[in-house]
């Protein structure tokens, strides 16, 4: 495989994705808005679960934990096989430009950082649909870890670009920056590495897949 080749923008705000100003505006999103959202769907689908169809505590922890566990193999398989392409995990056209190359290029852009509302609510919705075709009322307790898991993802995501290697972040802030500036096909996994792991995709030391150019390389 060629090493992949990427203009990266480290301090710059990314340009406009779309000429109407309403679409663009649905393209950027800040972490507070959907942690709010989210936070709010989850009491509300465990608050109704628990009412209206099954009161068992240990029965609704079991089934959110298990949401969580699910979240994190929807994480990985969504980064590798629908935000890079399949053929060789580049990003830098098309859907995947649009959708997360574009947050490759400016990765400290913090309006998207986060995947906006209305995606993300059609993809929630498009998931809760299947979990509910599978296992019925009780897709609103795993659709609960679900969510809760996501938002930790995303969170994590948001302060390993906008914050210097700490402690909490250390691991998280290694294992995805070497995801963006060395091994574009490995690391794979934002809140947990367990499924690279499993599919073989951690990150192999002193080996790289991009090449990258900076503003002041490129003048």
């Amino acid at each position: 495989m060629d090493n992949l080749k990427i203009e990266i923008y480290p301090n710059e705000k990314s340009p406009k994705l779309f000429k109407n100003k309403y679409l663009e505006f649905l393209t950027r999103t800040h972490p507070v808005v959907v942690n709010v959202l989210y936070i709010i769907l989850t009491l509300s689908g465990l608050v109704y679960y628990y009412h209206y169809h099954n009161s068992n505590i240990l029965l609704i922890i079991g089934g959110f934990f298990l949401g969580v566990f699910a979240w994190t193999f929807a994480e990985y398989v969504m980064h590798r096989f629908l935000y890079h392409k399949i053929k060789d995990a580049s990003f830098n056209s098309g859907f995947q430009y649009m959708f997360h190359g574009v947050h490759h290029k400016y990765p400290t852009d913090e309006s998207r950082l986060v995947l906006p509302v209305v995606p993300s609510l059609l993809i929630a919705s498009v998931f809760f649909g299947l979990f509910y075709a599978i296992m019925g009322a009780f897709a609103f307790v795993f659709a609960s870890g679900f969510l809760i898991a996501y938002i930790a993802y995303m969170n994590i995501h948001y302060n390993i670009h906008k914050t210097s290697p700490s402690k909490r972040y250390r691991f998280w802030w290694a294992h995805h920056n070497t995801h963006h500036y060395e091994q574009h096909d490995r690391a794979f996994g934002v809140s947990s590495p367990l499924w690279d792991y499993v599919f073989g995709t951690m990150p192999e030391k002193d080996r790289r897949t991009i090449e990258i150019e900076t503003p002041e390389e490129q003048g």
